[in-house]
């Protein structure tokens, strides 16, 4: 019987790797995944690898015969071994195969060099993701945690969903033209904005939220600025966190707007007066509708953010394929950790 493998790329742990029958778990990073794997140790025999891009490992990787050899540390295993694998954090695990090259006195050949080396890895890592779907069965996206939100917004749309109206610009003009009108709008990034754990001796971390736009928002900005985009602020009367498992729907409703520090951004959390959060049951409509839009991304896991406005109207926010579910998980006592950990085992020869 072949051993089942779950490969995990989880960049907020500190463990370069560890299997399921390790009693010591709790001296780990990463409440969330820690859980996913002792629920796998509680349902299978079934051997774990954890992978973390963010700390120092030695790796040995070889492809011949139609198949991976990868040893990381002290775990080896080959892909033909692997019967399932969760792609916690996205993208290609194995970091620092290819060193750096620097052609002293020639900055032109050393850039040169240095996108030649890019896309050798990328070319490596497009077909380990290759042969290892091919291989088992895979939770997760190799895409990365960063769909593109416009795009998101696009399709959802297409699908028949409501996303709130939205501009990019880099007028101020334009920005202006937003504030005047009185409709009420956000700004916020495009894609993940800043989220940086400085985990040096400052401990300090570094974040962007969602602002309301307002005259004090373009203050110090000239007539032409940055690309920026805006959204419609909706009334809301709720929001919702959605986490999806292929078809299966977990969400819980956060009240976030009876509290105006956590109005416009949830996660500006209020720790004296948390925002009370509930398990939500979504309607079978939105519940298709969501399917449809994470197939038309080739996702099948992660969490939608949605907002109920007052009149019990759903609009989608964006979708994260590798947002923190713990939180959902516990105060809504949902069991996901579970549900991760039986999909994972599911396919054990």
């Amino acid at each position: 019987m072949p051993a089942e493998v779950a490969l995990s790329d989880d960049v907020r742990t500190t463990a370069a790797s560890e299997t399921c029958h390790d009693p010591d778990l709790q001296q780990f990073g990463d409440p969330s995944t820690l859980d996913v794997m002792r629920w796998i140790h509680h349902l299978s025999p079934a051997k774990v690898v954890r992978i973390n891009a963010d700390e120092r490992y030695r790796v040995a990787l070889t492809f011949a015969d139609d198949d991976f050899f990868v040893q990381v540390n002290d775990d080896a295993f080959r892909l033909a071994d692997v019967s399932s694998a969760w792609l916690r954090k996205g993208g290609f695990w194995f970091k620092g195969l290819f060193p750096a090259v620097t052609a002293e006195g020639r900055p032109a050949l050393t850039r040169h060099l240095s996108q030649m080396l890019e896309r050798e890895n990328r070319t490596l890592r497009d077909h380990f993701h290759y042969v290892l779907r091919k291989r088992c069965a895979v939770l997760g996206s190799a895409h990365g945690s960063t769909p593109n939100k416009l795009v998101v917004l696009e399709h959802a749309r297409e699908l028949g969903l409501r996303t709130p109206s939205f501009s990019v610009s880099n007028q101020r003009s334009h920005a202006e033209g937003l504030v005047a009108s009185g409709g009420g709008y956000v700004t916020k990034a495009m894609s993940d904005g800043l989220y940086l754990f400085d985990a040096t001796e400052s401990k300090t971390g570094y974040f962007t939220y969602t602002e309301a736009l307002g005259p004090q928002s373009l203050d110090g900005v000239g007539a032409s600025m940055a690309p920026s985009f805006f959204q419609r602020y909706v009334d809301k009367a709720f929001e919702l966190r959605i986490f999806f498992l292929d078809d299966q729907f977990r969400a819980g409703a956060i009240f976030s707007q009876n509290d105006e520090q956590t109005r416009v951004d949830y996660r500006k959390y209020n720790d004296v007066r948390p925002n009370r959060v509930i398990p939500f049951r979504l309607p079978k409509a939105i519940e298709d509708k969501l399917s449809r839009l994470a197939r038309a991304l080739d996702l099948n896991t992660g969490s939608f953010d949605m907002i109920v406005d007052s009149q019990g109207e759903y609009y989608l926010l964006e979708v994260n394929p590798v947002g923190q579910f713990g939180p959902l998980s516990e105060k809504c006592n949902m069991g996901i950790e579970r549900m991760i950990a039986e999909r994972l085992v599911a396919r054990e020869h």
